[in-house]
């Protein structure tokens, strides 16, 4: 998903308002949501979001086999050839691996984790399990133990990722400048 510069501006400027209020000591207050949270979380967030992971494609295709005599039959049996290479070239490019679309749905912040209600199952995200992130006001990309990289889009995304570093650990973080 690309952003233009002017959404990446307005998600900087939320995270922005969040990070200067929390500088001057101003603090979320927990929400009510109707999921079911462990003894002692609070969630401070919720709207929608993608669900992302880093994982290879399928890179099977249609391998197609054409039998000519004369000068028409060869023609057929190289075009034939050449729509192979074709194919299994688009393969290849397709078993690559990326970041690829999971899952999507509402999700909610809380102070553990991210919940995400999938369209087929809930995704928990503990911070606990999470070993890096960073946000590059498309995505927030987790390292997670056990899992390949993931990625959440959400919006506003610099907001979500300022108030995921303060719910983790009480860390202020700084929102990176404006794309010129």
């Amino acid at each position: 998903m690309a952003y233009t510069q002017t959404q990446i501006k307005e998600s900087r400027d939320e995270g922005r308002k969040l990070t200067a209020g929390l500088s001057r000591g101003w603090r979320p207050e927990p929400i009510r949501v109707p999921i079911q949270l462990q003894q002692g979380e609070h969630c401070y967030a919720h709207g929608n979001a993608q669900l992302w992971q880093f994982l290879e494609g399928d890179g099977s295709y249609v391998h197609k086999s054409r039998m000519g005599f004369g000068l028409a039959g060869m023609a057929m049996v190289a075009g034939t050839a050449v729509g192979n290479s074709a194919r299994k070239s688009r393969a290849a490019k397709e078993a690559a691996p990326r970041f690829r679309p999971v899952d999507q749905g509402p999700f909610f912040l809380t102070d553990r984790r991210f919940a995400i209600q999938g369209q087929t199952q809930w995704v928990d995200l503990w911070f606990s399990e999470i070993r890096m992130a960073s946000c590059d006001s498309v995505a927030i990309t987790l390292h997670i133990s056990g899992l390949p990289p993931t990625q959440l889009l959400m919006w506003p995304i610099d907001y979500f990722f300022a108030l995921y570093h303060f719910l983790t650990n009480g860390e202020i973080i700084e929102i990176p400048p404006d794309p010129s």
